[in-house]
């Protein structure tokens, strides 16, 4: 799906379109505005396509959680050609006039929507959302907005009960609370409950039955869950996980030891 990417030192190339590597960018920039902003980098890029070539994925309604300034909607238009694709975000920017141009020039007008300034904690209004553009099932979500715990796990259990049975519903950046950078005061992530417990938690699910969610793959730069055939039913995560009672586990745990201690001691 990616063969035809040409990287360069500060933007990448994909069937026609330029996307400025905002990771990269230089006081050479020669394009001024006609272009994508681009925040993904090469190695999360490989991630994806590593993902993708294991597996038959058709994707015909798509919906992005988290656009910033809308340059990841027309790179995964170009790699899944869906039937119809809707980005939303938090923030109020509005199409950039390079992106409007995409739209209007390739006839999409009917086949890409964006939604400005709806907070993926809105279940009521993703749920609309997603009624209104895609009718019944959703075939990936991709989750790259806050990455924040709460909101994200709120808009997980808003939505992935739309994703369809083999569908896919990916967490982006799950990992950023184990990069140094993030750690520093001037990160505006610092101070937040990152995704990590959120992944545990999904796995725990996958772990205590495939019905609702069949299997979870994790790459560094994302973790894929994918829709189990289960109709779901007021769906919430804890309610999707079995555990052991903590006190059965400690005392599990404990005599585990005292066994070790008496064959050491033997």
């Amino acid at each position: 799906m990616f063969e035809s990417l040409v990287w360069q030192k500060d933007r990448l190339l994909y069937n026609g379109l330029v996307f400025r590597l905002e990771h990269y960018r230089s006081g050479d920039w020669d394009l001024g505005d006609e272009c994508f902003v681009f925040y993904k980098i090469k190695k999360l890029v490989d991630q994806y396509e590593h993902f993708f070539a294991s597996r038959e994925f058709t994707c015909r309604h798509f919906l992005e959680l988290g656009m910033w300034e809308g340059g990841s909607l027309p790179f995964w238009f170009e790699a899944f050609r869906p039937e119809k694709m809707v980005g939303i975000d938090l923030m109020e920017r509005g199409d950039s006039a390079h992106f409007q141009r995409y739209v209007r020039e390739r006839g999409l007008e009917q086949r890409i929507k964006t939604f400005w300034g709806v907070n993926q904690t809105d279940s009521q209004r993703l749920l609309n959302i997603a009624e209104a553009e895609f009718g019944s099932t959703i075939d990936l979500v991709l989750d790259d907005a806050s990455h924040v715990y709460g909101p994200t796990l709120s808009s997980f259990e808003t939505l992935f009960p739309l994703v369809r049975p083999g569908g896919l519903y990916i967490i982006e950046d799950w990992a950023w609370e184990h990069w140094p950078e993030c750690h520093t005061p001037e990160s505006s992530l610092a101070r937040q409950e990152g995704l990590t417990r959120l992944i545990f938690e999904i796995m725990q699910a996958a772990g205590t039955s495939e019905a609702l969610i069949k299997s979870v793959t994790v790459h560094e730069g994302f973790a894929a869950v994918e829709r189990g055939n289960a109709p779901p039913a007021d769906f919430k995560l804890d309610h999707s996980i079995v555990t052991r009672p903590r006190g059965e586990a400690q005392i599990s745990m404990a005599g585990r030891l005292k066994a070790a201690i008496r064959a050491f001691r033997s």
